[in-house]
């Protein structure tokens, strides 16, 4: 049932180390290609960074690079630790993917789109939850290094999300940490 996929899937960034096939790559992102899109603009852009890959490599260098110069810690061991971190969970991840919204003709269509997106995004999560596999969504380093261009996004695209995908390592943890504010607490009836 679609309550409990959206209720149990989380958030994952740690997997064990069986490889993610193609086929299921593109089953997720075919359903990401089903969220709704005003205006029928289909916005979303996934570009899929093979494991062991020249450009998977070449990216994980970037952001190690990009987190090192600019996420600004006083402990020179942390900084290091931290770079290298940021660079080891790109090439370990069984698959690691960019989605990015394209630009509408003008800003109210490029909200729409990244929105649209984002629900795509929100899709490829749900679907990648009903075969087995989990998936982190960040907006954070691997986003903020700037690859877009080096990938092949256009300089006009916006980037929604870096994607680690693959098998949970510990899928239980996760379900059991979650918490959610009620109904009544995030709702104003009038």
């Amino acid at each position: 049932m679609v309550l409990e996929t959206i209720r149990t899937r989380r958030t994952i960034r740690e997997f064990t180390s069986q490889p993610v096939s193609d086929d299921d790559l593109r089953t997720i992102i075919e359903a990401a290609t089903w969220a709704p899109n005003h205006r029928a603009t289909e916005p979303w852009r996934f570009i899929v960074l093979k494991k062991d890959g020249h450009m998977r490599k070449l990216v994980a260098q970037i952001v190690h690079d990009w987190t090192f110069e600019n996420v600004k810690n006083p402990n020179p061991t942390r900084r290091i630790e931290g770079s290298a971190e940021a660079q080891r969970e790109i090439l370990d991840a069984p698959a690691f993917m960019y989605v990015y919204a394209e630009e509408g003709r003008n800003d109210e269509i490029t909200q729409e789109n990244y929105a649209a997106t984002a629900c795509a995004v929100q899709n490829l999560m749900l679907a990648a939850h009903s075969l087995g596999l989990g998936v982190g969504w960040s907006t954070g380093k691997p986003c903020l290094a700037g690859v877009g261009t080096t990938i092949g996004a256009e300089p006009d695209w916006q980037i929604v999300a870096a994607l680690y995908i693959g098998y949970p390592a510990d899928l239980q943890t996760a379900q059991s940490l979650a918490k959610r504010a009620s109904v009544d607490d995030v709702t104003n009836w009038q």
